[in-house]
């Protein structure tokens, strides 16, 4: 069992709040000002342990990117930009029907699954057809 500390809590606070995978950066910047003494490497463990007792979701992005969020919120996917990384969530779940296919042909019991699309935004695009000529 955990014991539920302040930097804790307030790690948990930001996963609830960003409603989006986000790093152990991204968290470490959105505490820093709050909690000037939380190292990195603290947060780090702490969300290792997190994903040990299943209470997040640890996935490692293309960018090879370790991002987390929380186990009961994490069905989402994603369109990232390979330019910019710029990210669009994708409300829909596309893989419903090809889950449920699966589970028929195969006997599995699906528990979940996590898409994520890359490709060039329509800036970077631009960006990039102004560059060449």
């Amino acid at each position: 069992m955990l014991k539920n500390t302040k930097q804790r809590c307030a790690i948990m606070q930001v996963l609830k709040q960003s409603g989006d995978p986000v790093s152990a950066e991204d968290i470490f910047a959105a505490l820093k000002d709050e909690y000037p003494n939380l190292a990195l490497s603290t947060i780090y463990r702490n969300l290792e342990r997190f994903a040990a007792d299943g209470l997040v979701k640890r996935d490692v992005w293309r960018d090879g990117i370790v991002r987390y969020s929380l186990a009961q919120e994490h069905h989402g996917h994603y369109l990232i930009c390979t330019g910019c990384s710029a990210k669009i969530k994708i409300e829909d779940c596309p893989l419903t029907g090809i889950e449920q296919g699966l589970a028929h042909d195969t006997g599995y019991e699906i528990e979940g699954h996590t898409l994520t699309i890359y490709g060039k935004c329509p800036k970077c695009l631009r960006r990039g057809k102004t560059q060449n000529q």
